[in-house]
C-alpha cells in the first residue's frame, strides 16, 4: 500500500479535506461525505460504502493496514503531521483521522422495508445524526426524510451518528406527505410523535407490525398535513414542567419502547 506524505496545505491531492467548515456545499455537489474521527471512520470503512481516500496520521495508518488495503483505493491513502492535517482543515482535530467516502444513491422508499423512521423538518445536523445513530442502535434501518430536513451526510450529521449513518437505508422525499398516504393506504400505520389534544401517553400504547414513526421540527413539531394523516399521536408524559425533550434524546425513548412492545 503506497502512502503519500503531504507537507503542502495546497497539495491539489488531498483538495477535498480543505477549510472543511466551507466545503460543506462542495461535497453535497459532489456526493461525497467526510468522516472525522477514528471511531466514525473505523465504521464506515468496515461498511459496504465505497471510500474514496484516507487522510490519517501514521500511527492509525500502521494499526490499520489491513482494513486500508482493502477499501481504500492504491495512492489514496494520505499522511501528515497532525498540526499540518488541522491546518488543511481549518480546526482542531481530536484524532487525527478522516476519510472521504462516497454518498450513496438516494433509495426509492417502495425498496424499503418496514418499519420506517421517518424525519420531518428536522433542521439541526446534531439532531439528525442522533435519531440515525439511535434508529440504526434498535434496530431500525429504513429512514425516511423530507427535503426541509437537513441532509444527514453533513460532517456534523455523519460525526453524531458515529458512521453508523453508513448502515441505513435512507430515502429523501420530494413530497414526504405524498409518501405517508402512499404507505398509510398499503397498511403501514402513521404514528406520530408529538404532544397535542390527540395524543395517548407512550406506556400506554402497542405498536403494531407494520409503522412509519414520525419525528418533527425542533421548534414546530410535526407539520400539519401529517399529523392529519396520523392513525396514532403518542406522546412521553414529562414532569416538574419540564414540556419536552428534544427530538434526538426522544427518538430514543419511543424506539426503545417500539422493540420492546411489537
Amino acid at each position: 500500500m503506497k502512502i503519500i506524505h503531504i507537507n503542502d496545505i495546497t497539495d491539489e491531492r488531498i483538495s477535498n479535506y480543505l477549510s472543511l467548515k466551507e466545503s460543506q456545499t462542495h461535497h453535497t455537489q459532489e456526493q461525497i461525505f467526510l468522516c472525522d474521527g477514528d471511531k466514525v471512520t473505523l465504521v464506515v470503512l468496515e461498511s459496504h460504502l465505497q471510500i474514496q481516500s484516507v487522510f490519517a496520521i501514521e500511527d492509525f495508518i500502521n494499526q490499520y493496514k489491513t482494513l486500508l488495503e482493502a477499501k481504500v483505493p492504491e495512492g489514496q491513502v494520505f499522511t501528515a503531521s497532525k498540526k499540518l492535517m488541522e491546518s488543511i482543515v481549518g480546526f482542531r482535530l481530536h484524532s487525527g483521522v478522516m476519510a472521504i467516502a462516497t454518498q450513496p444513491k438516494n433509495e426509492h422508499f417502495a425498496t424499503l422495508k418496514p418499519p420506517y423512521i421517518v424525519m420531518n423538518n428536522i433542521i439541526n445536523s446534531d439532531n439528525v445524526g442522533g435519531i440515525i445513530r439511535n434508529a440504526v442502535g434498535f434496530g431500525f434501518t429504513s429512514i425516511l426524510a423530507d427535503n426541509a430536513t437537513s441532509c444527514p451526510y453533513l460532517r456534523r450529521a455523519v460525526r453524531v451518528s458515529m458512521g453508523y449513518i453508513s448502515k441505513a437505508n435512507i430515502s429523501i422525499q420530494n413530497n414526504l406527505v405524498d409518501t405517508l398516504i402512499t404507505l398509510k393506504n398499503q397498511g403501514c400505520n402513521i404514528i406520530c410523535a408529538e404532544i397535542s389534544e390527540r395524543s395517548h401517553h407512550l406506556q400506554n400504547y402497542t405498536f403494531p407490525e407494520n409503522f412509519a414513526l414520525v419525528f418533527g421540527s425542533e421548534g414546530q413539531g410535526i407539520e400539519s398535513k401529517i399529523l392529519s394523516i396520523a392513525d396514532e399521536i403518542i406522546d412521553i408524559p414529562m414532569y416538574n414542567n419540564v414540556k419536552s425533550l428534544n427530538v434526538s434524546s426522544s427518538s430514543a425513548v419511543f424506539m426503545y419502547a417500539a422493540k420492546l412492545r411489537k
